[in-house]
């Protein structure tokens, strides 16, 4: 301050000079003992605005004002303002910094650029910041997104919040500003899971000002729910295809999601849900393969991240053909006998072919068949196929010959 003081006393000296560089329109404006000072300067300040007045010089001969202003950090004298008209009294020197010293001086100039002596020096500090919010806190672990929350400020000059962010990297940036001072929360939306912000929280006042800053914030948005391990799907039943998988402890669970695909190099597409660790895949069709993925979903709709690989499973193949044993006449008919060859088997189907029309029986639930009404003198041929509970059949068996 001693420094600033000195400076201001040289700087003083120096503009009662006869020629002095860079205090008027021009580069130089020459110094004009006959033009009126300006001895009082009133002032009132505000937090980022100093406003001036001072005593009318209507009679005298002069064109305005030259209004200069200094600080520390600028203790050199320089012109801020050109007041034109002499009848003018009051001016406001806005954009300052809170809490600042700062030095005025005005002079008066004529049609010729001339410039008065230095009038009287004033000092003027500017009010301090609003302080710090008394409370502030982040809400984590909730889904996409942190929550803010704060005490409003008492300062009745207070008008909004700025809200700032600060990644990784540590920079902080404005994300938001909330109006209203008894405005008390703020949500970061559309955040991935478990990702981490810092945060601070400035109230503003009406003309901008920013308050003194802060705590930080830190906080964490919610993470998904755990993967799904030990998928694992059968490989040997008929008609369908079990999944079962490890179901981790997690409060906050809701229900899983089924995925399928028939093939791992095509999309996964939802099949079912379930809150079960398992789930039966009803499948049409014998040896038939599909892809598998499990997710967990939480109560919040976040879901576990897809497994990169599925899990294969596949239904039981066809039947075994069944092995015609016996085709021989009698004289009740002609009776044909066959081993079924795959225990799934519960009926048969037994096709005869020859003479005028070839003829099907259905429901035979023993391996053995009479068929009486075979005719006499004609040679025919039998296949039998096997069916399973679901109705999967076998491929035919090899015809075998026999005449009544």
């Amino acid at each position: 301050m001693r420094k600033f003081h000195c400076i201001l006393c040289l700087t003083c000296l120096i503009f009662s000079g006869c020629a002095v560089s860079g205090l008027g329109s021009g580069d130089q404006a020459m110094l004009d003992e006959n033009l009126p000072k300006v001895e009082k300067l009133k002032s009132m300040s505000d937090m980022s605005d100093v406003a001036f007045e001072w005593e009318p010089l209507y009679g005298e001969n002069f064109k305005g004002f030259y209004l200069y202003r200094a600080s520390v950090e600028e203790p050199e004298f320089k012109l801020i303002a050109t007041l034109k008209d002499k009848f003018q009294t009051h001016y406001v020197d806005s954009g300052l910094q809170p809490d600042t010293l700062y030095q005025y001086m005005m002079r008066t100039f004529n049609k010729q650029g001339h410039i008065s002596g230095p009038g009287k020096v004033v000092e003027v500090r500017t009010q301090v910041r609003p302080e710090a919010l008394s409370f502030v806190q982040a809400l984590t672990n909730l889904p996409g997104r942190i929550k803010l929350i704060w005490r409003p400020h008492y300062d009745l000059r207070i008008n909004a919040y700025r809200i700032e962010r600060a990644g990784e990297d540590g920079k902080f940036k404005k994300i938001a500003t909330v109006k209203n001072r008894l405005s008390a929360e703020y949500i970061d939306e559309d955040l991935r899971a478990n990702e981490r912000f810092s945060y601070r929280v400035f109230a503003l006042t009406f003309d901008g000002v920013q308050s003194e800053p802060g705590e930080i914030l830190h906080a964490l948005s919610k993470a998904l729910p755990p993967e799904v391990t030990q998928l694992s799907a059968s490989t040997d039943l008929s008609g369908k295809i079990l999944l079962t998988w490890d179901a981790p402890a997690y409060e906050d669970f809701s229900y899983f999601k089924i995925y399928a695909s028939s093939s791992s190099f095509l999309p996964f597409s939802l099949l079912a849900k379930s809150d079960k660790n398992s789930y039966e895949d009803r499948v049409s069709g014998a040896g038939v393969r599909k892809q598998y993925k499990v997710t967990m979903v939480d109560k919040d709709g976040l879901e576990s991240p897809l497994p990169k690989n599925g899990v294969e499973g596949r239904t039981l193949g066809i039947l075994a053909s069944p092995s015609i044993i016996l085709a021989q006449s009698t004289s009740e008919g002609i009776i044909v006998e066959w081993s079924d060859n795959d225990a799934r088997a519960v009926e048969y189907e037994v096709k005869r072919y020859g003479g005028e029309q070839s003829a099907i029986f259905k429901g035979i639930k023993e391996k053995r068949l009479k068929d009486i009404k075979a005719l006499p003198g004609v040679e025919y041929s039998y296949e039998v196929v096997a069916i399973d509970e679901l109705g999967v059949r076998s491929e035919p068996s090899i015809r075998v010959k026999a005449a009544q």
